[in-house]
């Protein structure tokens, strides 16, 4: 689903323009897609709430745990929820990879050329547990799908830009970057890991370094915090 109202050429530019400084500052990451989106979809799933440290322990406990992803369906869920624990919410979690592994098709998760981006991310998100955010990392990370996923820290990064077209949550603000940004997987994914990079180390939560900033230039945030200093 596109976003749910035009975006205006000036948002796109200015898209266009935060694009531009972070690759120039941090460089372009080449997208490898995984082709195991299976994988990629149960440690996304593991990783909401938690650090990167403790979803990467509890896939790593998980795969040890059990031989095969249908071992892991059968599965007691309290067995599936002690083997994920170090990831938090073992028991929600436990619960959402189960009903992923019943209801899922092998061909919801196969790289089809000839599927929309929003088509293929309805078929995951149909699924109980799996919002668009883990959708677009299966598309994306695992299929190489030009998806753009959505965290807190790129959510929190655009809202302080101006780069969202209004839009409030991180399914609207997804729409808008799919509307403007090029088509194709390798922008996608190089956008995307730049914004989180920069959410983490520069437009941090608490206390934003405007400062060092390589968009303090065009940043609406930024602006805003000088004209009450002045």
């Amino acid at each position: 689903m596109r976003s749910s109202k035009p975006v205006p050429i000036e948002v796109c530019q200015k898209i266009d323009d935060v694009w531009l400084r972070l690759g120039e500052h941090y460089g372009h990451p080449e997208l490898r897609p995984t082709g195991d989106p299976l994988g990629q979809l149960v440690m996304t799933v593991l990783s909401q709430h938690t650090t990167d440290a403790g979803a990467e322990r509890a896939y790593s406990d998980l795969r040890a745990a059990f031989p095969d992803w249908a071992s892991i369906e059968s599965a007691p869920v309290e067995d599936v929820g002690a083997a994920i624990r170090f990831a938090g919410l073992a028991n929600q979690k436990a619960n959402t990879i189960q009903r992923v592994l019943r209801e899922l098709q092998p061909d919801d998760l196969a790289t089809d050329t000839t599927r929309s981006v929003p088509a293929a991310r309805a078929r995951l998100t149909a699924v109980r547990g799996i919002g668009d955010k883990t959708a677009s990392c299966v598309l994306l990370f695992a299929l190489g799908i030009p998806a753009q996923p959505v965290d807190t820290h790129i959510q929190r990064v655009s809202t302080r830009i101006g780069i969202t077209n209004g839009e409030k949550t991180a399914t609207g603000i997804q729409n808008v970057f799919e509307a403007c940004l090029p088509p194709d997987s390798q922008t996608m994914y190089a956008f995307h890991v730049d914004m989180v990079r920069h959410g983490r180390q520069v437009c941090t939560a608490r206390a934003p370094k405007c400062s060092m900033c390589v968009l303090s230039e065009i940043c609406d945030f930024s602006a805003a915090s000088r004209s009450v200093t002045t």
